[in-house]
Order: structure tokens, then C-alpha cells, then sequence
């Protein structure tokens, strides 16, 4: 399995797009599209080896399919992630490649993002390992999914 889990803002805290920094919104396509299908590459001939069916695990984000003020420099990489992981799902049938997106958490980079905002009520991020488990033993259809629906009682 190759997990993709890293991330970058782009911007600390967040900004509008008229204030975002190109080189911030460079590095957060760095770091959130372009590191992950490096690593996707270099995994690939172990991936397609694996009697177990080799499997891509991409973390997205709602930010990626809705439209949030001051999130669009993250939302438009973690957009170009998903894209790469329809793509990757499409040229390598023999493996399931996933994104999925794991919900609002309480994360140091939710509170870089928006330190303002009082997060405590959000979630942990250990409440979805189970979503993540799940997936990896159900082994769906190569696809986008939700961490929230994962948990969900099948």
C-alpha cells in the first residue's frame, strides 16, 4: 500500500486568492500533487507485484469538490489530487487507488490554517482510522470516498 497523507496550505493562514502567493500556492501543488505521484511511481512495480492487490491511499479534502472562501490555493491541489487519483484508478485496473477525504478534524494544520477558530469541537484525527481500516479490508471499487461514509454501519 502506498499511503499520501502529507500536505501543505499554501498560504498560513489561509488568504483570498487576490493575496495568495504564488510561490505558497507552488508548494502546496508541490507537496499535495506533485510529491504523492513521485512516491506513486517509485512504489508502482511493488504495487503492481503484490499478491494482495496493490493499493493507493491519496487524503483529500471537502476543499476539493467545494468552494470555500480562502481555501482555493489548498482546495485547487488536493482538486489536482483526486484528478491524478481518477487518472492512476483508470491506467492501473489491477490496483485500488482511493481518495478520500477524511472530514473536518482537529489538526495543527486546520489551526494554521484558521487560527482563529476554535476548533475543539472537532473531531480528533484517530476517529478515522476506522474509515481508513475499513477500506483497506473491504478493498471497494477504486474511487473517491468519505471517511464519514466508511464509518457508517454497512
Amino acid at each position: 500500500m502506498a499511503p499520501n497523507n502529507a500536505s501543505a496550505l499554501g498560504a498560513e493562514p489561509l488568504v483570498r486568492l487576490d493575496a495568495q502567493a504564488l510561490d505558497g500556492l507552488r508548494q502546496a501543488l508541490e507537496t499535495n500533487v506533485v510529491a504523492p505521484l513521485g512516491l506513486v511511481q517509485e512504489a508502482l512495480p511493488l504495487l503492481r507485484a503484490s499478491r494482495a492487490g496493490g493499493a493507493v491511499v491519496n487524503v483529500s479534502s471537502d476543499a476539493a469538490a467545494e468552494a470555500y472562501a480562502t481555501w482555493g490555493g489548498y482546495g485547487a491541489s488536493k482538486a489536482a489530487l483526486d484528478q491524478l487519483t481518477a487518472v492512476l484508478a483508470e491506467e492501473e485496473p489491477g490496483l485500488r487507488v482511493w481518495a478520500v477525504d477524511p472530514g473536518d478534524m482537529r489538526t495543527d494544520l486546520y489551526q494554521a490554517a484558521v487560527p482563529t477558530d476554535d476548533d475543539t469541537g472537532r473531531p480528533l484525527p484517530e476517529t478515522v482510522v476506522p474509515a481508513f481500516l475499513r477500506l483497506l479490508d473491504e478493498r471497494p471499487a477504486s474511487g473517491r470516498h468519505a471517511a464519514a461514509s466508511l464509518l457508517v454501519a454497512s
